[in-house]
């Protein structure tokens, strides 16, 4: 099966393999990598946690690492820059950045985090490395958008989500998807080579019909409710459920109720600039026109 739907469960919790000698308070759910699907290949999704007063000692990765915060509020440092996130917040970990991370505001931080490449099972080699501590400034303030060194992160708030309508971006335009709004968050112009990360907010009616595509995708469902088909498999799905489709997974969400519905996306490889996805609607003529 080139498909997953996996509901976030506060006991599963855990501190990654070789993770407790360098951390304290650090803990994760994975919900896809390699482990967990022969069919995933390409990416790495979970959900992280730092307990307050908790931390992750400075690293390096030989993959990039995209991240949304969910809630709290957490210190991050990468390449010696230093930024307090919070909630809407996005960054980007580039290959062979230093980063480390911290909770220093009293309450637990919890992101979103999507990997790409795909990190290597240990009996393949290593890709994390653990280079020391980092010593964290008195003071660590939010980021400034204004300030031309703030690079690779961001901040989403509502405003910034079009009225809705069918689906522009990178590699598609058409009406495969109807009554959406998106906000590109990571993707090439943000800086990555792997990934893109966005949000998606469909409106009340609105929804993607069945398509396919040569990536991996994954959808973080954070408000409304929706209807999804992935491989001919019916699904009701509710906020803190991840799901995902592997290369060729064919699917379809749809809104489900009154309220509309969104949800974080992330592709990993990045898309084509052009057929991007193969909707069904779009190949209806062919199909009777030259059918098998």
């Amino acid at each position: 099966m080139a498909h997953a739907v996996i509901k976030l469960e506060e006991d599963n919790f855990s501190i990654p393999e070789g993770y407790r000698r360098h951390a304290r308070g650090y803990s994760r759910v994975p919900f896809i990598d390699h482990s967990t699907s022969a069919a995933a290949v390409h990416m790495a999704h979970q959900i992280v946690q730092l307990e307050p007063g908790g931390y992750l000692e400075q690293c390096v990765l030989a993959y990039e690492k995209s991240l949304y915060v969910l809630e709290g509020e957490l210190d991050l440092m990468m390449d010696g820059r230093t930024y307090r996130m919070g909630p809407g917040d996005y960054a980007l970990i580039l290959v062979g950045s230093a980063h480390a991370l911290r909770s220093n505001s009293g309450t637990r931080a919890r992101w979103m985090e999507m990997i790409a490449p795909q990190p290597l099972a240990k009996a393949v080699g290593q890709d994390t490395f653990f280079v020391g501590d980092f010593d964290w400034p008195e003071k660590v303030a939010r980021f400034d958008k204004g300030d031309a060194r703030t690079r690779f992160v961001g901040h989403f708030e509502d405003a910034q989500l079009p009225p809705p309508g069918n689906l522009q971006m990178d590699g598609y335009t058409g009406d495969g998807a109807r009554l959406i709004s998106q906000k590109m968050m990571v993707d090439r112009n943000f800086g990555s080579a792997h990934m893109t990360m966005f949000v998606v907010e469909f409106a009340e009616g609105g929804g993607g019909s069945h398509h396919t595509h040569p990536f991996e995708e994954s959808y973080y469902f954070v408000s409304g409710m929706a209807d999804c088909v992935f491989e001919g498999k019916e699904y009701i799905v509710e906020p803190g459920t991840l799901c995902w489709t592997g290369v060729g997974a064919k699917h379809a969400i749809y809104t489900r109720g009154s309220e509309p519905l969104r949800f974080i996306e992330t592709q990993t490889p990045q898309p084509p600039a052009r057929q991007a996805f193969r909707f069904d609607s779009e190949w209806r003529k062919m199909r009777e026109r030259y059918p098998d």
